[in-house]
């Protein structure tokens, strides 16, 4: 029996995924936490391919980030889909870029899109700071930061003409001059890549026969990640014209984290009671203990939505540890030890912080008890092309199973960063190399870069304009020669790529989309979580709610959440700070 076969198989015996697997048109699925959604969307996709996608028709398989997509890319190779030119599987930004505005924008006459490259993000925003700060005085710190925020807000929400003049004039000045100065640099955002691509989707039916003959069907993970400008393409692509490409969408308006992206869970809830729109509801979290559902159901927001569980067990308990957060890290550690006393391997064990902050002075922590910890630093950014050199590390020093990388992914990115420029001599070339590189895992990380340089590798990412991978290279050699990573080996830098036998330490925000048998929240003092500008009733809090929500799930077997009654301003003054309002909501503590 295929996996492809035994994976449908799986499926029949829950009603809900059934019915979503087996919908025709339109399928909106609202999932929680655990309930196998990935699974259902991978096998639908495979399923696809295999019986109702004639080649040389394909697919498009999106969602928000990198890490995401790439769970969804290895699970669909997986279960036995082959490549074709026309299957998409990557970020909704990467699929507007690289199969809209690249291959379309010069031909539908966008000369002003198709010679741009995507700027890295901090260039970006380090722009939009300076034209800020060109636009009003240095005392005007309130006036800075709104500035800043509704350029940001305005541009993530494909705004008007009309709709940015009801802003200050300043702001509106400071806006459009940000994008004049991107312009003279070549550059695009990452806001522009999603106006650009649904300007020429809305605007040109040639562009949009296109995309329906070569991606009939559209796939969404995660769909209430979704900002305005890139719902409305996706809506553009499937409903909007006489020639709509066939959506199947996975999401969960109660996981909804990302508002400083622009991001609204209604979108999802509008998306599911649109006419000619089949709403599957799962209501199933396979992956929790029952006493973790318990208590997470208490914070969902509509109080008729109730989760169920299959798992027995489940464990949710409130710490409190009065000696201040050093404190509460050295309890943490205890709860490691005793997790894996009782056989949980460290990768089970993730801690979860609200600030990057926080994040280092846990890793810090836990280090200095003996604990091997991971946290990723602010080093360089976490591209493609980063993480594509990190696996490589990996692979070629710790090999597949220490590594937790498999050498078909790492070809797959490989080929997908290449482009036009891949050959499957250089693809074998890069093989020998990684060959090669087993016998010096010790010589420095930068010979493997400069490796990956002979063989073309930065000059192809800069041929298909993918300026913010180029620069994340740049920083990531930077750091390797002369930054807080200077000496680091082939051998350390794969370290940076290993998914075993060590501690994952995350914010709260970048733990979505994972799991693990123990999750350990520290800093759960309010104020801090929920953020004290958070009113009670905003979106804000709202959000803030979620995001708790969102970790508490993670977990499969015990959630063991700290607080001190106190937090440490950065001029070193103690302020009280009771626990978090969302323990209390949890039931845990009275």
């Amino acid at each position: 029996m295929s996996k492809l076969t035994e994976s449908i198989a799986d499926l029949k015996a829950n009603a809900g995924q059934w019915q979503a697997f087996r919908t025709e048109g339109h399928c909106v699925v609202l999932a929680p936490p655990g309930s196998g959604k990935t699974k259902l969307l991978t096998t639908r996709v495979a399923y696809d391919l295999a019986n109702r996608i004639p080649r040389p028709q394909g697919a498009a398989c999106i969602t928000l980030t990198n890490p995401a997509a790439d769970q969804l890319r290895e699970r669909i190779t997986d279960l036995g889909v082959e490549s074709r030119s026309t299957l998409f599987v990557g970020t909704v930004h990467g699929f507007a870029f690289r199969r809209i505005i690249a291959p379309f924008a010069r031909a539908a006459g966008r000369s002003d899109a198709a010679n741009l490259q995507v700027a890295d993000p901090r260039l970006a925003r380090r722009l939009l700071d300076q034209v800020v700060d060109r636009h009003f005085e240095r005392h005007e710190k309130r006036e800075r930061r709104l500035a800043k925020s509704t350029i940001e807000h305005n541009r993530k929400q494909l705004a008007t003409d009309q709709q940015w003049l009801r802003s200050e004039q300043r702001i509106v000045q400071a806006g459009r001059k940000y994008e004049q100065e991107l312009r003279q640099l070549g550059l695009m955002d990452f806001d522009d890549i999603v106006r650009f691509a649904v300007e020429l989707v809305e605007g040109d039916e040639t562009v949009r026969k296109a995309l329906v003959a070569c991606y009939p069907h559209l796939y969404v993970d995660e769909y209430q990640d979704l900002a305005p400008g890139l719902d409305r393409l996706v809506r553009a692509l499937c409903f909007d014209y006489r020639t709509p490409v066939d959506l199947f969408a996975v999401g969960d308006p109660d996981q909804a984290i990302f508002g400083f992206t622009g991001t609204r869970p209604e979108l999802l809830i509008e998306l599911a009671a649109r006419p000619g729109v089949t709403r599957v509801p799962l209501t199933v979290n396979y992956r929790c203990g029952i006493e973790i559902i318990r208590c997470a159901n208490r914070l969902l927001a509509d109080p008729d939505r109730e989760i169920t569980g299959q798992r027995s067990g489940g464990r949710v308990e409130a710490h409190h540890e009065p000696g201040g957060f050093s404190a509460q890290v050295n309890a943490a550690a205890q709860i490691v030890r005793t997790a894996t006393a009782s056989g949980t391997p460290l990768h089970e064990v993730v801690v979860l912080c609200a600030t990057n902050t926080n994040c280092e002075s846990a890793a810090a922590g836990l280090r200095a008890q003996g604990l091997p910890v991971y946290v990723r630093g602010s080093e360089y950014d976490r591209t493609p092309a980063t993480q594509l050199i990190e696996g490589l590390a990996a692979w070629t020093t710790l090999g597949r199973e220490r590594s937790g990388h498999r050498l078909s992914d790492l070809l797959y990115g490989w080929r997908d960063a290449m482009g036009n420029q891949w050959s499957k001599r250089g693809e074998s070339k890069l093989v020998e190399k990684m060959l090669e590189l087993r016998k010096k895992v010790d010589a420095p990380a930068t010979q493997l870069i400069d490796d990956l340089e002979l063989l073309g590798f930065t000059s192809a990412l800069e041929k298909v304009r993918r300026g913010d991978d180029v620069a994340s290279i740049g920083d990531m050699v930077v750091a390797l020669t002369n930054g807080s990573l200077r000496g680091h080996t082939i051998t350390e830098l794969g370290e940076r790529a290993r998914n075993v036998d060590r501690i994952e330490v995350t914010t709260m925000t970048s733990g979505k989309g994972l799991e693990f048998d123990v999750v350990v929240i520290l800093g759960a003092e309010d104020g801090v979580i929920p953020f004290f500008a958070s009113a009670e009733g905003s979106k804000e809090m709202n959000e803030d709610r979620r995001k708790f929500y969102v970790s508490i799930t993670r977990a499969r077997e015990a959630v063991d959440i700290f607080y001190s009654g106190f937090t440490v301003t950065q001029y070193g003054t103690r302020k009280y700070n009771p626990p978090s309002r969302f323990i209390r909501q949890l039931g845990i503590i009275t």
